[in-house]
């Protein structure tokens, strides 16, 4: 005889059959419009990855600029777990090469 009542075996079944919580994340269009209003970073690619060390599991983005002027090694945002980029932060800051000035006289 079974320990289990036909109950419990349909709540196990439905807590079995349940889809996972549903993972905020922040998208790729949302990240190119940050980049279009915050830096002077026109963005040729873009690439994610989810940073496993963090212990908020925060999503992390390289985009390549076509303009390497001023983010010759691309820019660097991280995002927390949250839907809106606005909770986003640029890791790469804008460089300036004044020598470059000297040259143009």
């Amino acid at each position: 005889m079974s320990a289990w009542s036909a109950p419990a075996l349909a709540v196990l079944a439905a807590a079995l059959l349940m889809p996972a919580a549903p993972r905020a994340e922040v998208k790729e269009y949302q990240i190119r419009r940050m980049l279009m209003l915050k830096t002077d970073c026109t963005v040729t690619g873009l690439d994610s990855a989810r940073v496993a060390d963090d212990p908020h599991t925060r999503e992390r983005f390289l985009a390549t600029c076509e303009n390497v002027s001023h983010y010759p090694d691309g820019v660097e945002i991280v995002c927390p777990e949250t839907e809106d980029e606005r909770d986003c932060t640029l890791l790469t800051a804008k460089r300036e090469f004044p020598h470059l000035r000297l040259l143009a006289r």
